[in-house]
């Protein structure tokens, strides 16, 4: 089995496989979508997605005392799995039923729970338009993925561990969770969690939000066909990032890029203006071909701002010039599929195949 788990604050690749499974990605052809593009009309494309409020069954489950859990843990087995062994760690299925209800009933209870579901219950008083949202893209993820089921959705209290998890629900079949909690900014302060974690800090609970929930669910998607990140060179990982950028304007044709990029509209700007001071900089200091982590990992994680830049120049900012170069890449590639663009890895390759050249695209 599966898990994939993505936190929306901690975005290093987490991953365990209980059973090594193969991936096969069978894509539309055609790499295109930029505001520029043409949006492709999915309307002929029916999804019905399966939400879960897996929070809500809990509650009803733990009600009915044990025999409840039971039922419970019959009707979700794989999530029941994912969630109470794997986000909670609390409980495994080799274990008695009578120590999860105990430790359950104890969560369940605590001041914590009872604020958390009452701030969820405010912040997303209105579920189903973030239900529509996810319906919408995955309208768009059937059209460029048809091979691949529409997940079903369950949402679920992590106790502000994981934003987002995909798991195989059944043999060839995934299933998606999102913790609510972990998108309450306005409702919440996270920076009550700062001291504890720096993830929490000012630059990442802007973006643990409502209106982030969709990307960032999607990015979990993205995990599992891509895989993790390369252990590489700078223009690998780079090129890494510019795919699931370009897979999230696909799917999200109607975001805005400060909700894609995670960037606010002030740094969208400033990286616009600078595009060639960015990519003359990598130049310059010779760190589009290092190996050295040390050195490209405060570019392509989260900060506050990149690393020898001016402070105006946000975190990840040569994640965004990545993208940059894969639009040069599409444009001056128009033969080549989605599929050519995920199975390529070769950083080196994609630079010299995209010519790029910084403002012309």
């Amino acid at each position: 089995m599966k898990i994939i788990f993505h936190s929306s604050f901690n975005f290093l690749y987490s991953l365990i496989l209980f059973t090594a499974l193969g991936l096969l990605v069978i894509v539309n052809s055609g790499c295109q979508r930029d505001r520029s593009d043409p949006i492709p009309d999915v309307s002929h494309i029916e999804v019905e997605v399966d939400f879960i409020h897996f929070d809500e069954l809990i509650r009803d489950a733990w009600n009915q005392g044990p025999e409840g859990v039971e039922k419970l843990l019959e009707a979700y087995p794989a999530f029941s799995e994912v969630y109470f062994g794997g986000i909670m760690e609390i409980w495994s299925f080799d274990e008695p039923l009578d120590s999860l209800y105990s430790r359950m009933q104890e969560f369940l209870e605590s001041p914590f729970y009872v604020t958390m579901s009452d701030t969820i219950q405010l912040a997303f008083s209105n579920i189903e338009e973030v239900k529509a949202d996810l319906a919408s893209a995955f309208q768009f993820y059937q059209y460029y993925f048809p091979e691949r089921n529409v997940p079903p959705v369950y949402f679920f209290v992590s106790e502000f561990t994981y934003g987002n998890v995909i798991f195989e629900k059944e043999p060839g079949v995934d299933g998606l969770g999102i913790g609510l909690d972990m998108f309450l900014h306005g409702y919440f302060d996270y920076s009550v969690l700062s001291f504890f974690n720096t993830a929490f800090s000012a630059y990442n609970m802007r973006t643990l939000d409502r209106a982030h929930l969709p990307k960032k669910t999607m990015d979990v998607i993205w995990d599992d066909i891509l895989g993790p990140p390369p252990m590489g060179r700078t223009i690998d990982i780079m090129l890494y990032y510019a795919k699931k950028h370009h897979l999230n304007k696909l799917t999200l044709p109607y975001t805005h890029d400060s909700i894609i990029f995670e960037y606010t509209p002030e740094q969208l700007e400033w990286v616009e203006a600078n595009e060639a001071h960015i990519y003359n900089y990598l130049i310059e200091e010779d760190l589009l071909y290092t190996t050295d982590m040390g050195r490209y990992a405060r570019l392509v994680n989260p900060a506050p701002h990149s690393a020898g830049m001016p402070p105006e120049a946000p975190g990840r900012v040569v994640n965004w010039l990545a993208y940059k170069m894969l639009r040069a890449w599409i444009r001056n590639n128009p033969d080549r599929t989605l599929e050519d663009l995920i199975e390529l890895t070769d950083g080196d390759e994609f630079l010299r195949q995209s010519r790029y050249r910084p403002g012309r695209y």
